[in-house]
């Protein structure tokens, strides 16, 4: 018999509680996919916000109490969720609290990480954020406009490629990077100048999109859900 594949599933920006989070979704692909590691790459809760939880939230949470006995579950906390940050490097109710975190698969290097940290200006000054959230949780839920997806559109343009090399840089002691933050689903390969084969993966988001990343049978792999 075949030994069994080691597979890990990450997922980004789910965002529950804010007014446009797919939970439906979310509960949907964790309940579909077959994995053994649960990566949780950031703002996986809308803590910065103020938020709604439904009976679809409750579903997501007893089904990830389930996982938790025979699957690992990572959660990389990121800039929503920054409550849980006195957590990171401990296990909380079996949960593995992390702001960084690396493993090797297949003979290559990975890192994931929320992405945050890379960011300048405005989104690093806590309290501030905490009040613009706020402004736009009460906009989303009286008026229904998706605030969070016309800010992200907003930054990619105004990003340029310059930005994913600079990252690229400054994470160059591993072989695939990924990440969320920007909600911006993306996969960049190229050859560095030791011919060795790197990658790019920006996991994308569940508010606007529903993608999410998978490493099994020796690849990594950016996918959709539907």
């Amino acid at each position: 018999m075949t030994k069994k594949d080691y597979t890990r599933l990450i997922l980004s920006d789910l965002h529950i509680g804010s007014p446009n989070s797919k939970e439906d979704l979310i509960y949907g692909l964790i309940n579909t996919v077959d994995f053994d590691e649960l990566i949780l790459a950031g703002d996986v809760i809308d803590f910065i916000r103020v938020p709604k939880f439904t009976e679809r939230t409750l579903k997501i949470f007893n089904l990830l109490n389930e996982c938790i006995p025979d699957k690992k579950i990572v959660y990389i906390v990121g800039n929503h969720d920054i409550a849980f940050q006195d957590f990171c490097g401990k296990k909380v109710m079996g949960i593995n609290f992390k702001s960084s975190y690396d493993f090797e698969y297949a003979d290559r290097k990975y890192r994931v990480e929320h992405g945050d940290r890379f960011e300048k200006g405005l989104v690093k000054n806590r309290l501030m954020m905490n009040f613009i959230s706020i402004c736009q949780d009460i906009i989303e839920r009286v008026f229904g406009y998706d605030l969070a997806t016309w800010y992200a559109h907003r930054q990619i343009k105004k990003r340029k490629l310059r930005r994913i090399w600079d990252i690229i840089k400054w994470n160059k002691d591993v072989d695939v990077f990924i990440m969320g933050h920007t909600h911006n689903p993306e996969v960049l390969i190229w050859v560095d100048s030791n011919e060795s084969i790197k990658t790019y993966i920006n996991c994308g988001d569940w508010v606007e999109h529903s993608t999410y990343v998978i490493i099994k049978d020796n690849q990594v792999r950016l996918k959709n859900f539907k």
